[in-house]
């Protein structure tokens, strides 16, 4: 809604809502609006994943996004928005302070291949369609977002001693 009035508000020479209090006001409102929503979506989503952690005696696992920030200014101005949205501080924020919190576990793994690594062989997999990957050893077949879970849990164990 903030860019529609941007937009609605703007010619090819100027921004004239820049100059209009009215419509300014009104943009920052929206703005402030969807940082709220997103606020309250991370807090919701980090108690729910901490709780059922702690009632099944689970180890919170997480990549170790430090370095996300500088490594989007390599990346075209699209991909760095669409990114930047999705809020991962609020929520890695929220996980870490639920997880303290209520005494859960927490395990940052390193993120370096976690979504183009075989999780049975680690070797490199190899795009199969939209979406998908898979394994030229080992024929292991899945979706990306899977793959990374799974990468995700292995280096878990593999940190607490379990593998």
């Amino acid at each position: 809604m903030a860019e529609d009035l941007q937009k609605k508000h703007s010619s090819s020479k100027y921004n004239a809502w820049l100059r209009r209090r009215g419509v300014l006001n009104r943009i920052r409102h929206f703005h402030r609006k969807a940082r709220r929503i997103v606020e309250d979506w991370a807090k919701k989503t980090s108690y729910e994943i901490v709780t059922l952690a702690k009632q099944h005696q689970y180890v919170v696992a997480k990549e170790d996004l430090t370095g996300l920030v500088e490594s989007l200014r390599k990346l075209p101005k699209d991909h760095k928005v669409a990114l930047l949205m999705l809020s991962y501080a609020r929520l890695e924020f929220w996980i870490d302070w639920q997880c303290q919190k209520k005494g859960v576990p927490l395990i940052a793994v390193d993120p370096k291949g976690t979504s183009s690594a075989c999780p049975r062989c680690d070797s490199r997999l190899k795009e199969s369609g939209y979406r998908r990957l898979r394994c030229p050893k080992c024929n292991f077949e899945a979706d990306r977002d899977t793959v990374a879970v799974l990468n995700i849990e292995k280096r878990a164990l593999i940190q607490m001693g379990e593998l």
